[in-house]
Protein backbone atom coordinates (compact mmCIF):
# COMPACT_ATOMS: atom_id res chain seq x y z
CA UNK A 1 0.00 0.00 0.00
CA UNK A 2 1.20 3.27 -0.99
CA UNK A 3 2.26 5.96 1.80
CA UNK A 4 1.44 8.99 1.90
CA UNK A 5 1.76 12.07 4.70
CA UNK A 6 -0.50 14.82 5.93
CA UNK A 7 1.60 17.85 7.00
CA UNK A 8 -0.30 20.37 9.42
CA UNK A 9 0.63 22.77 12.56
CA UNK A 10 -1.82 21.46 14.96
CA UNK A 11 -3.62 17.88 14.95
CA UNK A 12 -5.47 16.07 18.01
CA UNK A 13 -9.19 15.00 18.60
CA UNK A 14 -9.38 18.35 20.95
CA UNK A 15 -9.35 20.59 17.79
CA UNK A 16 -12.50 20.63 16.66
CA UNK A 17 -12.09 23.07 13.73
CA UNK A 18 -10.07 24.58 10.97
CA UNK A 19 -7.12 23.12 8.89
CA UNK A 20 -6.76 20.75 11.66
CA UNK A 21 -9.79 19.30 11.01
CA UNK A 22 -9.76 19.13 7.81
CA UNK A 23 -6.35 17.26 7.95
CA UNK A 24 -7.83 14.90 10.32
CA UNK A 25 -11.02 13.84 8.30
CA UNK A 26 -8.96 13.67 5.08
CA UNK A 27 -6.42 11.59 6.65
CA UNK A 28 -9.63 9.44 7.96
CA UNK A 29 -10.88 9.29 4.45
CA UNK A 30 -7.70 7.94 3.02
CA UNK A 31 -6.71 5.47 5.45
CA UNK A 32 -8.34 2.48 3.15
CA UNK A 33 -6.63 3.31 0.37
CA UNK A 34 -2.96 4.51 1.38
CA UNK A 35 -0.50 4.34 4.70
CA UNK A 36 -1.24 7.69 6.41
CA UNK A 37 1.49 9.55 8.51
CA UNK A 38 0.42 12.44 9.89
CA UNK A 39 3.56 15.09 10.80
CA UNK A 40 2.98 17.74 12.98
CA UNK A 41 4.20 19.69 15.85
CA UNK A 42 3.25 19.08 20.05
CA UNK A 43 0.89 22.17 20.41
CA UNK A 44 -2.60 22.64 20.66
CA UNK A 45 -2.77 26.03 21.65
CA UNK A 46 -1.87 27.98 18.30
CA UNK A 47 -1.32 31.10 20.27
CA UNK A 48 1.09 29.85 22.26
CA UNK A 49 2.58 27.03 20.57
CA UNK A 50 3.76 25.71 24.22
CA UNK A 51 3.76 21.92 24.10
CA UNK A 52 0.80 19.80 24.96
CA UNK A 53 1.86 16.44 23.42
CA UNK A 54 4.71 14.39 23.59
CA UNK A 55 7.21 14.48 20.50
CA UNK A 56 7.57 11.01 18.97
CA UNK A 57 5.38 8.69 17.57
CA UNK A 58 1.46 7.83 18.46
CA UNK A 59 -1.77 6.94 16.59
CA UNK A 60 -4.97 8.21 16.36
CA UNK A 61 -7.69 7.03 14.53
CA UNK A 62 -5.39 3.95 12.84
CA UNK A 63 -3.18 6.62 11.19
CA UNK A 64 0.62 7.33 12.83
CA UNK A 65 1.37 10.53 13.96
CA UNK A 66 4.72 11.96 14.54
CA UNK A 67 5.30 15.07 16.46
CA UNK A 68 8.46 17.48 15.99
CA UNK A 69 9.96 19.55 18.60
CA UNK A 70 9.29 23.25 18.43
CA UNK A 71 10.21 26.65 20.07
CA UNK A 72 6.88 28.75 21.80
CA UNK A 73 5.57 31.33 19.98
CA UNK A 74 7.52 34.52 20.44
CA UNK A 75 5.93 38.35 19.16
CA UNK A 76 6.66 38.85 15.74
CA UNK A 77 5.56 42.00 13.71
CA UNK A 78 5.24 41.63 10.32
CA UNK A 79 7.37 43.17 7.90
CA UNK A 80 5.71 47.34 7.82
CA UNK A 81 6.26 46.98 3.87
CA UNK A 82 4.27 44.15 3.38
CA UNK A 83 1.08 45.29 6.35
CA UNK A 84 0.90 48.96 3.80
CA UNK A 85 0.22 47.00 0.88
CA UNK A 86 -2.36 44.79 3.13
CA UNK A 87 -3.79 47.79 4.00
CA UNK A 88 -3.66 49.46 0.48
CA UNK A 89 -4.49 46.58 -1.31
CA UNK A 90 -7.65 48.02 -3.11
CA UNK A 91 -6.05 51.39 -4.03
CA UNK A 92 -3.01 49.29 -5.58
CA UNK A 93 -5.09 46.92 -7.45
CA UNK A 94 -7.25 49.74 -8.75
CA UNK A 95 -4.05 51.65 -9.78
CA UNK A 96 -2.70 48.51 -12.14
CA UNK A 97 0.02 47.01 -9.12
CA UNK A 98 -0.23 44.02 -7.77
CA UNK A 99 -1.35 43.46 -4.30
CA UNK A 100 1.77 41.33 -2.72
CA UNK A 101 5.26 42.06 -3.63
CA UNK A 102 7.57 39.69 -5.50
CA UNK A 103 10.50 37.79 -3.80
CA UNK A 104 13.95 39.33 -3.66
CA UNK A 105 15.70 36.46 -2.08
CA UNK A 106 16.52 38.18 1.61
CA UNK A 107 14.78 36.36 4.01
CA UNK A 108 13.72 39.58 6.10
CA UNK A 109 12.01 41.00 2.97
CA UNK A 110 10.58 37.61 1.89
CA UNK A 111 8.56 37.33 5.12
CA UNK A 112 10.56 34.27 5.71
CA UNK A 113 12.02 35.43 8.89
CA UNK A 114 8.55 36.41 9.98
CA UNK A 115 7.30 33.09 9.38
CA UNK A 116 9.90 31.13 11.68
CA UNK A 117 9.42 33.59 14.34
CA UNK A 118 5.23 33.27 14.05
CA UNK A 119 5.90 29.46 14.43
CA UNK A 120 5.24 27.14 14.90
CA UNK A 121 9.00 26.09 13.45
CA UNK A 122 9.56 22.37 13.29
CA UNK A 123 13.43 22.08 12.16
CA UNK A 124 13.18 18.32 13.02
CA UNK A 125 10.19 18.31 10.66
CA UNK A 126 12.22 19.95 7.17
CA UNK A 127 15.00 17.65 7.90
CA UNK A 128 12.61 14.86 7.90
CA UNK A 129 10.92 16.04 4.72
CA UNK A 130 14.44 16.62 3.53
CA UNK A 131 15.14 12.77 3.78
CA UNK A 132 12.31 10.61 3.85
CA UNK A 133 9.81 12.50 1.97
CA UNK A 134 11.22 10.74 -1.00
CA UNK A 135 9.50 7.76 0.44
CA UNK A 136 5.92 9.07 0.42
CA UNK A 137 3.69 9.13 -2.99
CA UNK A 138 2.44 12.39 -1.57
CA UNK A 139 3.46 14.90 0.56
CA UNK A 140 0.03 17.24 1.21
CA UNK A 141 0.74 20.57 3.30
CA UNK A 142 -2.28 21.98 4.89
CA UNK A 143 -2.84 26.01 6.12
CA UNK A 144 -0.01 28.14 3.80
CA UNK A 145 -0.67 30.60 6.33
CA UNK A 146 2.11 28.52 9.00
CA UNK A 147 5.92 27.74 8.46
CA UNK A 148 5.47 24.10 8.28
CA UNK A 149 3.94 24.63 4.36
CA UNK A 150 5.25 28.20 3.80
CA UNK A 151 8.84 26.96 3.84
CA UNK A 152 7.92 22.81 3.75
CA UNK A 153 6.42 22.57 0.16
CA UNK A 154 9.55 23.52 -1.10
CA UNK A 155 11.72 21.27 -0.75
CA UNK A 156 9.62 18.50 -2.55
CA UNK A 157 8.20 20.39 -5.24
CA UNK A 158 7.15 17.57 -7.20
CA UNK A 159 5.68 15.16 -5.10
CA UNK A 160 3.83 18.40 -2.85
CA UNK A 161 0.22 19.32 -2.67
CA UNK A 162 -0.85 21.86 -0.93
CA UNK A 163 -4.40 22.84 0.60
CA UNK A 164 -3.78 26.66 1.51
CA UNK A 165 -7.27 27.47 3.61
CA UNK A 166 -6.34 30.69 2.02
CA UNK A 167 -7.84 33.69 3.19
CA UNK A 168 -7.60 37.42 1.83
CA UNK A 169 -5.93 38.49 5.29
CA UNK A 170 -2.72 40.36 6.30
CA UNK A 171 -0.23 37.41 6.81
CA UNK A 172 -0.91 35.95 3.27
CA UNK A 173 0.72 39.59 1.77
CA UNK A 174 4.11 37.99 2.02
CA UNK A 175 6.47 37.68 -0.77
CA UNK A 176 7.94 34.11 -0.27
CA UNK A 177 3.84 32.99 -1.24
CA UNK A 178 4.62 33.68 -4.86
CA UNK A 179 7.22 31.18 -4.45
CA UNK A 180 4.18 28.44 -2.34
CA UNK A 181 1.67 29.01 -4.94
CA UNK A 182 3.80 28.18 -7.73
CA UNK A 183 5.78 25.17 -6.24
CA UNK A 184 3.87 22.19 -5.71
CA UNK A 185 2.29 19.67 -8.03
CA UNK A 186 -1.41 20.82 -7.69
CA UNK A 187 -3.18 23.17 -5.66
CA UNK A 188 -6.11 21.44 -3.65
CA UNK A 189 -8.68 24.41 -3.28
CA UNK A 190 -11.55 23.89 -0.98
CA UNK A 191 -13.99 26.41 -3.25
CA UNK A 192 -13.64 28.41 -6.31
CA UNK A 193 -13.85 31.20 -4.31
CA UNK A 194 -10.39 30.22 -2.61
CA UNK A 195 -8.77 30.05 -6.02
CA UNK A 196 -10.03 33.63 -7.10
CA UNK A 197 -8.46 34.79 -4.20
CA UNK A 198 -4.88 33.48 -4.93
CA UNK A 199 -5.34 34.68 -8.24
CA UNK A 200 -6.09 38.20 -6.93
CA UNK A 201 -3.32 37.77 -5.29
CA UNK A 202 -0.14 36.17 -6.70
CA UNK A 203 -1.13 36.07 -10.18
CA UNK A 204 -2.61 33.43 -13.01
CA UNK A 205 0.15 31.62 -13.50
CA UNK A 206 0.21 29.38 -10.22
CA UNK A 207 0.71 25.45 -10.04
CA UNK A 208 -2.29 23.79 -11.20
CA UNK A 209 -5.37 23.70 -9.20
CA UNK A 210 -8.51 21.31 -8.36
CA UNK A 211 -11.19 22.00 -6.01
CA UNK A 212 -11.67 19.46 -3.27
CA UNK A 213 -12.80 20.26 0.07
CA UNK A 214 -14.06 17.91 2.36
CA UNK A 215 -17.12 15.10 2.14
CA UNK A 216 -20.18 15.66 4.51
CA UNK A 217 -22.84 13.08 5.56
CA UNK A 218 -26.23 14.15 4.93
CA UNK A 219 -28.21 13.43 7.37
CA UNK A 220 -32.27 12.75 7.24
CA UNK A 221 -34.61 14.71 8.43
CA UNK A 222 -35.31 14.09 12.77
CA UNK A 223 -38.50 11.64 13.57
CA UNK A 224 -40.57 13.59 15.79
CA UNK A 225 -42.17 10.50 16.76
CA UNK A 226 -38.32 9.33 18.36
CA UNK A 227 -38.92 9.20 21.64
CA UNK A 228 -35.11 8.23 22.52
CA UNK A 229 -33.84 11.20 20.52
CA UNK A 230 -36.03 13.49 22.18
CA UNK A 231 -35.50 12.31 25.80
CA UNK A 232 -31.75 12.48 24.84
CA UNK A 233 -31.85 16.29 23.74
CA UNK A 234 -34.19 16.96 26.74
CA UNK A 235 -30.73 15.64 28.83
CA UNK A 236 -28.34 17.85 26.61
CA UNK A 237 -30.74 20.72 27.24
CA UNK A 238 -30.98 20.23 30.81
CA UNK A 239 -26.88 19.46 31.13
CA UNK A 240 -26.35 22.75 28.92
CA UNK A 241 -28.93 24.71 30.93
CA UNK A 242 -30.87 25.43 27.85
CA UNK A 243 -34.61 27.20 28.82
CA UNK A 244 -36.80 24.57 27.92
CA UNK A 245 -38.72 24.95 24.36
CA UNK A 246 -36.65 28.30 24.03
CA UNK A 247 -35.95 28.74 20.35
CA UNK A 248 -31.71 29.23 19.77
CA UNK A 249 -29.28 30.30 17.96
CA UNK A 250 -25.94 27.99 17.44
CA UNK A 251 -22.26 28.71 16.76
CA UNK A 252 -19.31 26.00 17.00
CA UNK A 253 -16.01 26.94 16.56
CA UNK A 254 -12.92 28.63 17.44
CA UNK A 255 -14.42 31.22 19.74
CA UNK A 256 -11.70 34.85 18.68
CA UNK A 257 -12.50 37.47 17.29
CA UNK A 258 -10.74 36.65 13.78
CA UNK A 259 -13.71 34.47 13.27
CA UNK A 260 -16.03 37.67 14.01
CA UNK A 261 -17.58 36.59 17.25
CA UNK A 262 -16.92 39.60 18.57
CA UNK A 263 -19.78 41.16 16.52
CA UNK A 264 -21.95 38.20 16.38
CA UNK A 265 -22.37 38.74 20.67
CA UNK A 266 -22.86 42.55 19.49
CA UNK A 267 -25.55 41.62 17.20
CA UNK A 268 -27.33 38.97 18.94
CA UNK A 269 -27.28 41.91 21.80
CA UNK A 270 -29.33 43.95 19.04
CA UNK A 271 -31.58 40.57 18.34
CA UNK A 272 -32.73 40.49 21.83
CA UNK A 273 -33.29 44.09 22.38
CA UNK A 274 -35.99 43.90 19.47
CA UNK A 275 -36.97 40.34 20.73
CA UNK A 276 -37.88 40.10 23.87
CA UNK A 277 -39.23 36.44 23.32
CA UNK A 278 -37.11 33.98 24.77
CA UNK A 279 -33.93 33.37 23.03
CA UNK A 280 -30.45 31.61 23.65
CA UNK A 281 -27.12 32.40 21.93
CA UNK A 282 -25.56 28.63 22.35
CA UNK A 283 -21.66 28.88 22.04
CA UNK A 284 -19.76 25.42 21.30
CA UNK A 285 -15.64 25.94 21.62
CA UNK A 286 -12.66 26.99 22.78
CA UNK A 287 -12.34 30.73 23.79
CA UNK A 288 -9.78 32.99 22.82
CA UNK A 289 -11.56 35.84 24.02
CA UNK A 290 -13.22 37.52 26.68
CA UNK A 291 -16.25 36.43 27.86
CA UNK A 292 -19.49 38.41 27.29
CA UNK A 293 -21.61 39.33 29.75
CA UNK A 294 -24.55 38.54 28.73
CA UNK A 295 -27.76 36.74 30.29
CA UNK A 296 -29.05 34.98 27.10
CA UNK A 297 -25.37 33.43 25.76
CA UNK A 298 -24.50 29.60 27.08
CA UNK A 299 -21.23 28.42 27.20
CA UNK A 300 -20.75 25.38 26.78
CA UNK A 301 -16.85 24.83 26.00
CA UNK A 302 -15.95 21.60 23.12
CA UNK A 303 -18.96 19.13 22.91
CA UNK A 304 -19.09 16.03 21.85
CA UNK A 305 -19.52 14.87 17.77
CA UNK A 306 -22.74 13.28 18.92
CA UNK A 307 -23.97 16.63 21.07
CA UNK A 308 -23.00 19.11 18.34
CA UNK A 309 -25.24 16.50 15.85
CA UNK A 310 -28.28 17.26 18.23
CA UNK A 311 -27.77 20.68 18.81
CA UNK A 312 -27.77 21.00 15.21
CA UNK A 313 -30.92 19.41 14.67
CA UNK A 314 -32.83 21.51 17.14
CA UNK A 315 -31.37 25.01 16.67
CA UNK A 316 -33.34 27.58 15.01
CA UNK A 317 -30.30 28.62 13.08
CA UNK A 318 -26.89 28.13 13.01
CA UNK A 319 -24.80 31.26 12.55
CA UNK A 320 -21.47 31.37 10.61
CA UNK A 321 -20.01 35.42 11.34
CA UNK A 322 -16.36 34.96 10.02
CA UNK A 323 -14.97 37.16 7.39
CA UNK A 324 -12.66 34.63 6.78
CA UNK A 325 -13.21 30.92 5.38
CA UNK A 326 -11.68 28.94 2.58
CA UNK A 327 -14.35 26.61 2.70
CA UNK A 328 -16.51 26.00 6.89
CA UNK A 329 -17.03 22.68 6.95
CA UNK A 330 -19.85 23.92 9.95
CA UNK A 331 -21.43 25.91 7.57
CA UNK A 332 -21.37 21.85 5.58
CA UNK A 333 -22.23 20.46 9.09
CA UNK A 334 -25.38 22.57 9.58
CA UNK A 335 -26.68 22.08 5.76
CA UNK A 336 -26.30 18.50 5.79
CA UNK A 337 -28.63 18.28 9.38
CA UNK A 338 -31.11 20.38 7.64
CA UNK A 339 -30.68 23.20 10.39
CA UNK A 340 -31.42 26.60 8.90
CA UNK A 341 -27.88 28.98 8.53
CA UNK A 342 -27.26 32.77 9.06
CA UNK A 343 -24.06 33.77 7.75
CA UNK A 344 -21.61 36.86 7.02
CA UNK A 345 -22.24 38.06 3.73
CA UNK A 346 -18.28 39.50 3.35
CA UNK A 347 -17.16 36.02 3.20
CA UNK A 348 -17.81 35.01 -0.46
CA UNK A 349 -17.57 31.63 0.23
CA UNK A 350 -20.18 31.79 2.79
CA UNK A 351 -22.15 33.43 0.58
CA UNK A 352 -21.86 31.12 -2.80
CA UNK A 353 -22.68 28.21 -0.22
CA UNK A 354 -26.48 30.01 0.66
CA UNK A 355 -26.61 30.95 -3.25
CA UNK A 356 -25.91 27.57 -4.54
CA UNK A 357 -28.01 25.69 -2.09
CA UNK A 358 -30.68 27.99 -1.93
CA UNK A 359 -30.79 27.69 1.59
CA UNK A 360 -30.34 30.35 4.46
CA UNK A 361 -29.76 33.66 4.56
CA UNK A 362 -27.07 36.21 4.51
CA UNK A 363 -25.97 39.56 6.48
CA UNK A 364 -23.82 42.25 6.71
CA UNK A 365 -24.02 44.67 10.00
CA UNK A 366 -26.26 44.33 12.57
CA UNK A 367 -29.56 45.30 11.27
CA UNK A 368 -29.26 43.02 8.51
CA UNK A 369 -28.63 40.32 11.25
CA UNK A 370 -31.51 41.04 13.26
CA UNK A 371 -34.15 41.17 10.31
CA UNK A 372 -32.16 37.79 9.03
CA UNK A 373 -32.68 36.38 12.63
CA UNK A 374 -36.32 37.35 13.04
CA UNK A 375 -37.23 35.99 9.70
CA UNK A 376 -35.55 32.23 10.71
CA UNK A 377 -37.50 32.68 13.91
CA UNK A 378 -40.74 32.89 11.99
CA UNK A 379 -40.03 30.74 9.80
CA UNK A 380 -43.38 28.13 9.23
CA UNK A 381 -42.57 24.10 9.51
CA UNK A 382 -43.30 23.58 5.93
CA UNK A 383 -40.87 26.34 4.61
CA UNK A 384 -37.80 25.35 6.99
CA UNK A 385 -38.76 21.59 5.49
CA UNK A 386 -38.03 22.51 2.10
CA UNK A 387 -35.09 24.95 3.04
CA UNK A 388 -33.82 21.82 5.09
CA UNK A 389 -34.38 19.60 1.97
CA UNK A 390 -32.38 21.76 -0.41
CA UNK A 391 -29.60 21.98 1.92
CA UNK A 392 -29.14 18.43 2.01
CA UNK A 393 -29.34 17.85 -1.53
CA UNK A 394 -26.91 20.89 -1.99
CA UNK A 395 -24.01 18.77 0.39
CA UNK A 396 -25.35 15.37 -1.18
CA UNK A 397 -24.79 16.94 -4.80
CA UNK A 398 -21.08 18.62 -4.07
CA UNK A 399 -19.79 16.82 -1.18
CA UNK A 400 -20.00 13.26 -0.73
CA UNK A 401 -16.64 11.24 0.48
CA UNK A 402 -16.49 9.53 -2.73
CA UNK A 403 -16.56 12.45 -4.87
CA UNK A 404 -14.08 13.95 -2.65
CA UNK A 405 -11.61 11.09 -2.18
CA UNK A 406 -11.50 10.31 -5.80
CA UNK A 407 -10.21 13.58 -6.76
CA UNK A 408 -7.24 13.57 -3.68
CA UNK A 409 -6.38 10.36 -5.09
CA UNK A 410 -6.45 11.92 -8.82
CA UNK A 411 -3.97 14.31 -7.61
CA UNK A 412 -1.40 12.11 -5.21
CA UNK A 413 -1.74 10.56 -9.06
CA UNK A 414 0.13 13.38 -10.45
CA UNK A 415 2.79 13.21 -7.63
CA UNK A 416 6.83 12.15 -8.77
CA UNK A 417 6.57 8.49 -7.81
CA UNK A 418 8.51 6.89 -4.44
CA UNK A 419 11.89 5.73 -4.36
CA UNK A 420 13.63 4.60 -1.34
CA UNK A 421 15.51 6.16 1.45
CA UNK A 422 17.80 5.85 4.10
CA UNK A 423 15.75 5.29 7.37
CA UNK A 424 16.38 7.99 9.75
CA UNK A 425 14.77 9.05 13.07
CA UNK A 426 11.00 10.11 12.98
CA UNK A 427 11.18 13.17 15.06
CA UNK A 428 14.95 14.13 15.28
CA UNK A 429 15.25 17.87 16.23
Amino acid sequence: MQRIALIVQRYGSEINGGAELHARQWAGALRAHYEVDVLTSCALDYQTWDRHFEPGESWLDGCRVLRFEHPPHRRVHMPLRHKLRYLLRRALVAAGMAPVARPNGRSGHDGIDYLRGKGPTMDGLMDYLQTQGPAYSALIFFSAFFHPAALGVLIHPGRSLLVPTLHDEKGMYLPQYHRVFRAPRAILYNTAAEQAVAQALYGHDLAPARLCGVGMAARPPADPGDAVAAARFAALAARLGLPPEAPYLLYVGRVDRSKGCAELFDHFAALRRQHPAPLTLVVCGQWFMPVPAHPDIVRTGFVSDADRDDLLAHAAALVVPSRYESLSMVLLEGLAAGCPVLVNRDAAVLRDHVQASGAGQTYAGPDEFVQAALRLLAMDPAARADEADRGRDYVASQYSWERIVARIREAIDTCDPPRPTAAAPATES
